[in-house]
């Protein structure tokens, strides 16, 4: 997802600030992300979506990838059967509509592989709540903030999470860790 003009929703780490994207990944306040108009709760999850893909990509943390993937597959899930079952409520079933989203057979095969994936959902969904509360119990606000202390003594500025942009700080960071990583290989010799 592009950056949308007419709702003006900010998805790209260039575009959102240390602050915004902070309150997104603590708060979940997704709201954030938004610049002008309205949006709901699907075109925000697209854009977080896509934030935290660039983000997971830019701070090199496989468990950020993991969990992204996790879930945009939980969220992908859920969208497809919710349609199939609006489907499957309309006195008029087009069975070429379920076959479009992948179900194929007739109604009542589509039914048992509908109960199939809630389970297999159900399952995926405990997992993202595990890393989810494992995350939520070790990365706090806090933690960014001694985060942001660390890079900004290594850019020797204060670093004012309101105004410096995810992707600065992200590039930033990367260029910390290089440098402390040929520190450390030196001293090493």
């Amino acid at each position: 997802m592009e950056k949308n003009e007419k709702l003006n929703i900010s998805c790209k780490c260039s575009e959102v600030t240390l602050d915004e994207f902070i309150d997104c990944m603590i708060n979940g306040n997704l709201k954030r992300l938004l610049r002008s108009g309205e949006a709901d709760e699907i075109m925000l999850n697209e854009a977080w979506e896509c934030l935290y893909s660039e983000y997971s990509e830019l701070s090199g943390n496989r468990q950020h990838k993991y969990y992204f993937a996790l879930y945009k597959s939980v969220y992908a899930m859920k969208l497809k059967m919710h349609i199939a079952q609006l489907i499957l409520t309309d006195p008029e079933i087009n069975l070429d509509d379920l076959h479009a989203l992948g179900y194929k057979g007739d109604v009542k095969s589509i039914v048992a592989r509908l109960k199939f994936e809630t389970i297999d959902l159900q399952t995926k969904e405990k997992e993202l709540q595990k890393i989810t509360d494992k995350e939520t119990g070790t990365v706090t606000e806090s933690d960014f903030d001694e985060w942001i202390v660390s890079v900004g003594k290594y850019l020797g500025y204060h670093i004012k999470r309101k105004e410096m942009l995810l992707s600065e700080f992200l590039y930033a960071n990367k260029a910390m860790i290089r440098e402390n990583e040929a520190k450390r290989k030196r001293i090493k010799r």
